[in-house]
């Protein structure tokens, strides 16, 4: 049974390419992923929905069957790693983010065997199985990077996006106040008019709220200046993430033993053999 178990836990958990099957199954596991998404943005087309409602269903019924295979499985042999050894081992590794992705993914299907629901149930639904999108992140080394580079820069993110939060509330406080009296309905509230703080913010602006007044133009026009330097940095920081880890890719394979300097923020790493 150990034995077992640990060949389980190789095809799952590792990323090794020594099994056959392992590699099976996360071709597999990805394909079914990413049909499950497809399904899911396709059969909101009406038409399509009709015509092919049952193949859809039949989607769903393997799908939900395998995934949950892979998460009994996953919960059974995660107790052979190391932080999730001892009695309440299992229940940790059930509240981790993948588990619960990995549990979410099937949830769906427990709402269908309900039978006929509700229009927002459905709704509800879908927005669930699209969340088995997420578990791309297990098959995925680009994403599991991504992933690994903004914990790495989770400070500096974190403190950027509050300054962006605190510019929009600033920014839309400011603009109530010069725009409330020409146009009462459109900035009715602070609250609304934090709709044209995003949308001047992120450069977007769809033009639904525009401001009327002189300062209120002059304003608006310092905020959109602002607004792209403050979502340029976050950009910078992720793209100073990759540079980081490049490099050490780089040395990893090369095995040269030097030190490095990184041109963004002057750290400084070492390789060693």
């Amino acid at each position: 049974m150990k034995s077992l178990k640990k060949k389980v836990f190789a095809i799952l958990e590792t990323n090794t390419h020594k099994y056959f099957l392992g590699r099976f199954v996360r071709i597999l596991i990805v394909g079914l992923i990413l049909l499950n998404v497809f399904a899911v943005i396709i059969e909101t087309i009406a038409s399509i929905q009709v015509a092919y409602g049952t193949l859809f269903d039949i989607i769903e019924l393997g799908s939900a069957i395998i995934f949950a295979i892979e998460y009994i499985l996953r919960v059974w042999v995660c107790n052979l790693r190391r932080q999730f050894k001892g009695p309440w081992g299992r229940l940790r590794y059930m509240v981790t983010p993948m588990a619960l992705i990995d549990f979410l993914s099937i949830f769906p299907f427990l709402f269908l065997l309900i039978g006929r629901l509700d229009f927002r149930v459905l709704m509800l639904i879908r927005f669930f199985r699209l969340l088995r999108i997420f578990k791309l992140r297990r098959y995925s080394h680009a994403l599991e990077t991504l992933v690994s580079i903004i914990r790495a820069k989770k400070e500096e993110l974190i403190i950027t996006f509050a300054t962006i939060f605190v510019l929009l509330i600033v920014a839309s406080s400011l603009m109530y106040i010069l725009e409330h009296e020409a146009q009462p309905e459109v900035f009715s509230s602070i609250p609304a008019t934090m709709w044209w703080g995003v949308a001047t913010l992120s450069t977007v602006s769809y033009g639904d709220m525009v401001p009327m007044t002189v300062l209120g133009k002059l304003l608006g026009s310092c905020i959109a200046i602002m607004g792209v330097a403050m979502f340029a940095i976050p950009a910078g920081l992720i793209s100073a993430g990759f540079n980081q880890r490049m490099i050490l890719n780089k040395q990893q394979k090369t095995g040269i033993n030097e030190e490095i300097i990184c041109p963004h923020c002057h750290q400084t790493f070492h390789h060693r053999h």
